[in-house]
C-alpha cells in the first residue's frame, strides 16, 4: 500500500465516520464526556482488582493507589499490560463490552468499513519510571516502532490515554521525512532491529493525544511512548482496528472477530487462565499475551 492510499484511507474514515483528521495519517473521535467516565469506571475497577488496590473515583488519589503497587507484577507485564486473570472476569468484561460500545459509536456511520474488530484492547499503566524488566526489550514500546513489525502492515493504531499525567507520559508519532517504502513496515521479532527505519522519519511536533479522544493513526505513523523528565503515570488503551480488505499475521488472527460482539448481552471472554496459573505462553514472538488461552463463548 503506498503513502497517498494510507493517506486516502485516512481521508476515508475521516468523511465516513465523521472524525478529525489531526495529520494526513493520523485522525481522531472525539467521545461522549458522559460514556468516557462509564468506561473510565470499568477501567478503575479492572485495576483495582488486578493490582489489589482501593477503587477511588478521584483520578488523582486512584493514580497515587497504582503507584504504591507498582512492585506487585503478578498480572502485570512488562510492558506495563494488564493481564485478564479469571479472578476479575467480570471487571474485564465490563471493559471489554465498553470497548465494544465505542468502536460501534465510531464507526456508526459506515460500519461496513471496518473489516476486523480485535477483542483484546490492551488496558495499560505507564508508570512514570520505566520498569526495570522493560529497558532494553526488543518489544518495549518505549521503542520507536510500528504495529507493523509485529502485526503485518495493513492495520492501525488506535490509542485512547484516559487519566493520569497524559501531559507528560504520553505517545510521540514519526512520519516519513519524504520517499515511503513498504519495506519500513516489514515483519521482525524485535523492535530494535528495525530502527534503522528511523532515518527515514522525522518527528511530527504538536501532536499530543488528548484525554477523551480516540486517536487512529495508519502504521506507516511510527510512534513510542514518551515520557519528559519526572513524568507521572498514565493510565490508556492501546489496540489495533482493520480498514480495508486486510489481514493481521496470522497469529493474531484470534484476537478478531468480523462483527463487533455483543460482549456482556451475547458473549462473554473467558481469559482462560487463574492467578496461580504459570502464565501462558505466547503462540509466537508475534501473538497477544492472551492469544493460547482466552475464548470468546457465545450464550
Amino acid at each position: 500500500m503506498s503513502l497517498k492510499k494510507r493517506h486516502n484511507r485516512i481521508n476515508l474514515i475521516t468523511k465516513q465516520w465523521k472524525l478529525e483528521k489531526t495529520h494526513s495519517l493520523i485522525t481522531r473521535y472525539k467521545i461522549d464526556l458522559k460514556f468516557f467516565e462509564e468506561f473510565k469506571f470499568n477501567i478503575k475497577l479492572y485495576i483495582s482488582r488486578a493490582l489489589n488496590i482501593n477503587f477511588n473515583i478521584n483520578d488523582k488519589v486512584f493514580i497515587k493507589n497504582i503507584d504504591k503497587a507498582r512492585n506487585n507484577r503478578l498480572n502485570i507485564t512488562p510492558n506495563g499490560a494488564i493481564v485478564p486473570k479469571r479472578e476479575f472476569h467480570l471487571e474485564y468484561n465490563l471493559v471489554l463490552r465498553s470497548w465494544c460500545k465505542l468502536v460501534s459509536q465510531i464507526s456508526m456511520k459506515n460500519p461496513k468499513l471496518l473489516s476486523l474488530f480485535r477483542i483484546t484492547p490492551n488496558i495499560r499503566i505507564k508508570f512514570g519510571k520505566e520498569l526495570k524488566d522493560n529497558k532494553n526489550r526488543d518489544l518495549s514500546t518505549s521503542h520507536p516502532h510500528s504495529d507493523a513489525w509485529v502485526e503485518g502492515p495493513w492495520g492501525m493504531n488506535c490509542y485512547i490515554p484516559f487519566f493520569g499525567d497524559t501531559k507528560n507520559n504520553n505517545l510521540q508519532f514519526y512520519e516519513p521525512i519524504s520517499e515511503f517504502n513498504e519495506s519500513f513496515l516489514a515483519i521482525s521479532p524485535s523492535y530494535k532491529k528495525m530502527q534503522w527505519v528511523m532515518d527515514y522519519y522525522k518527528e511530527i511536533k504538536k501532536i499530543v493525544p488528548l484525554e477523551g479522544y480516540v486517536n487512529l493513526s495508519d502504521y506507516a505513523a511510527i510512534h513510542n511512548t514518551f515520557r519528559k523528565p519526572n513524568c507521572g503515570t498514565r493510565v490508556s488503551i492501546d489496540t489495533t482496528l482493520f480498514v480495508g480488505n486486510h489481514k493481521p499475521h496470522k497469529d493474531r488472527l484470534k484476537e478478531y472477530t468480523d462483527k463487533i460482539p455483543n460482549i456482556g448481552l451475547n458473549y462473554f471472554v473467558d481469559s482462560g487462565q487463574y492467578e496461580k496459573n504459570k502464565p501462558a505462553d505466547k503462540v509466537s514472538t508475534y501473538s497477544h499475551y492472551t492469544s493460547k488461552v482466552l475464548k470468546l463463548i457465545k450464550f
